[in-house]
C-alpha cells in the first residue's frame, strides 16, 4: 500500500508546477482547459455533475472558501473545499467538511486519472498537462465519488484559463481584486478583474465584494453580457467591527431586514467582507430551499479558520504570526491588522518574496511601523534577489538584515528583545508554509488545515 502511495506521488510530481517556477505562463496552450476536460471525460465527466460554488479574486478566496464551507458543513452538508497553494502537504488542497483527502484516496484517484493522463500523450495539439490541472482533476474526481452536497472550488490564478473554470457553477463568488500577478493578467484593474470575472457563466448568480471602480464596471459588463444576475455585498450589508482581541473578533452585518451579530477566529477589517460574502451566499442558497439557519451561520463562521492568514503560535518564548500577504494590499490588511490585535507590540519582519511581486509596495505599509526587517528566501526558485529588495529598505529607518535562511533568520531576532516583541513571517505562502513545517517539526502542535 505504502508503495502505491509513494508511486502515485512521483506520477504527480513529474508534471510542470507553475506554481513554484520562476515564470508562469498564463494563455489557451500553457493552460488548456480541453485536456482538463479529456481527463475528466475518462472518468464520466465529474465537473459537470457536481454543484459547484466557483471563488475567485484577488484577495480573500481562501479565506471565503474556508467560511462558506464550515456554514455548509454546520448545516449538516456534505461540502467538499479545494484550495491552491499547500502549506505543507498537498492533502490540504482537497478537503471534505475540514478533513483533508487521506494520501491513499489521493493516490487512488490519480490512478483512476492515470489512464485519461496517458492517452493525452497521442493529442499534441492539447499540449502538457501540468501538476495544478491534475490535481484540479483529482478534486472534482475525488469529490463527486464521496457525492458532497457543494464543491466549493478556488480559482488558482486568474480565471479564464484556470482548471477550475471547467466546470458549470451554481453560484460564483468574486472578491476583492487587487494589482497581483500583474505581469501574466494584465497591468490594470480592469485587465486583471476581466481575466477574473471569464468565470461568470451565462444565467449563473454572482456575488461580488466591494471593488475598485475599474474592476467593478468590468465585471458588471461581464454580468451583463451573459445574462447573469449580479449581487453586489455593500447592496445587501454593511459591516462593523465591535470589538477584536487575539483570539477572536466580534462584528455586526446588518441590512435591511435583518442584523446579524457574529464573531469569527479569523482577524481583520477585511475578513468581515469575506463573512459578508460567505452570509450572502449562504442566503442565496436558502431561498433554492438549502435550510442554513441564521444560528448555523453564526456557528460556521465562529468554527472557521484557515492556516497561514495572521496564524498565531508561540516558539522558544517568542509570540509568532505567519501570515501569506503577498501583494501591497494584502500587506496593509496584515499592517492594519497587527495595529488592532497587538497595537504596544514591537513588530519584527521576517519576509520573503517571489521575483513577480511588487517589494516597494509591499514594504510599504511595513517600514513605518517595524522595529527590525530580516529579508530571507521563500524557499522557492522564484525567490526575490536582494539585490532587488535593497533599495525599497535604504529609507527604511530600522534595522535591515539579509539573512537566506528561515531558521537563522528567526534566531536573531529571538536575541535579545522583549515581551513586548512578536515576530511576524510573511510575503510568501512557501515561506509560511516551510515555518509551519519547520516549527511542527520542532515538536509545535499545528492544526492544518
Amino acid at each position: 500500500m505504502k508503495e502505491k502511495v509513494k508511486k502515485a506521488f512521483e506520477f504527480l510530481e513529474q508534471f510542470t508546477n507553475y506554481e513554484r517556477a520562476l515564470r508562469y505562463p498564463y494563455d489557451g496552450w500553457a493552460m488548456n482547459l480541453e485536456r482538463v476536460r479529456a481527463v475528466l471525460e475518462e472518468v464520466g465527466s465529474p465537473e459537470k455533475k457536481l454543484r459547484v460554488i466557483h471563488i475567485a479574486g484577488t484577495k480573500g478566496k481562501g479565506s471565503t472558501a474556508r467560511m462558506l464551507q464550515s456554514i455548509l458543513s454546520r448545516a449538516g452538508y456534505k461540502t467538499g473545499l479545494f484550495t491552491s497553494p499547500h502549506l505543507i502537504s498537498v492533502n490540504e488542497r482537497i478537503t471534505i467538511d475540514h478533513q483533508m483527502i487521506s494520501e491513499l484516496e489521493l493516490a487512488e484517484v490519480i490512478w483512476e486519472l492515470k489512464p485519461g493522463v496517458e492517452k493525452l500523450k497521442n493529442k499534441k495539439e492539447l499540449g502538457e498537462l501540468t501538476y495544478f490541472e491534475l490535481i484540479t482533476a483529482c478534486a472534482f474526481t475525488y469529490f463527486f465519488k464521496q457525492q458532497v452536497d457543494f464543491a466549493v472550488m478556488e480559482v488558482g490564478l486568474g480565471g479564464r484559463y484556470d482548471a477550475t473554470n471547467v466546470c458549470q457553477p451554481a453560484l460564483v463568488i468574486i472578491t476583492t481584486i487587487g494589482y497581483d500577478h500583474t505581469d501574466i493578467l494584465g497591468s490594470d484593474l480592469a485587465q486583471i478583474a476581466r481575466e477574473k470575472a471569464m468565470i461568470i457563466k451565462p444565467g449563473v448568480r454572482v456575488i461580488m465584494a466591494p471593488q475598485p471602480e475599474p474592476a467593478r464596471q468590468v465585471i458588471i459588463s461581464r454580468a451583463e453580457q451573459v445574462k447573469a444576475e449580479l449581487y453586489p455585498l455593500e447592496d445587501f450589508y454593511s459591516w462593523r467591527l465591535e470589538k477584536i482581541s487575539p483570539e477572536k473578533m466580534e462584528f455586526t452585518l446588518e441590512g435591511k431586514a435583518k442584523k446579524l451579530e457574529l464573531e469569527t477566529k479569523m482577524l481583520g477589517r477585511h475578513q468581515m467582507i469575506n463573512a459578508g460574502l460567505s452570509v450572502l451566499a449562504s442566503e442565496l442558497l436558502s431561498q433554492q430551499g438549502w435550510k442554513i439557519s441564521e444560528s448555523v451561520l453564526a456557528e460556521g463562521l465562529s468554527e472557521a479558520n484557515l492556516s497561514g492568514r495572521f496564524h498565531q503560535l508561540e516558539f522558544a518564548g517568542k509570540k509568532l504570526v505567519l501570515d501569506g500577504a503577498h501583494n501591497p494590499e494584502s500587506a496593509q490588511s496584515l499592517v492594519e491588522t497587527l495595529g488592532l490585535v497587538y497595537p504596544k507590540k514591537k513588530w519584527n519582519f521576517i519576509v520573503g518574496l517571489s521575483q513577480d511581486k511588487n517589494p516597494e509596495g509591499f514594504f510599504a505599509p511595513l517600514k513605518p511601523r517595524a522595529q527590525r526587517i530580516v529579508v530571507c528566501n521563500t524557499g522557492i526558485s522564484r525567490s526575490a534577489r536582494f539585490e532587488k529588495i535593497a533599495p525599497v529598505l535604504e529609507d527604511f529607518s530600522g534595522e535591515v538584515i539579509f539573512e537566506p535562511r528561515l531558521k537563522k533568520a528567526f534566531r536573531i531576532l529571538s536575541r535579545g528583545g522583549g515581551d513586548d516583541d512578536i515576530i511576524i513571517i510573511t510575503g510568501s505562502f512557501y515561506l509560511v508554509g516551510e515555518a509551519l513545517k519547520w516549527l511542527r517539526e520542532s515538536g509545535i502542535k499545528i492544526q492544518i488545515p
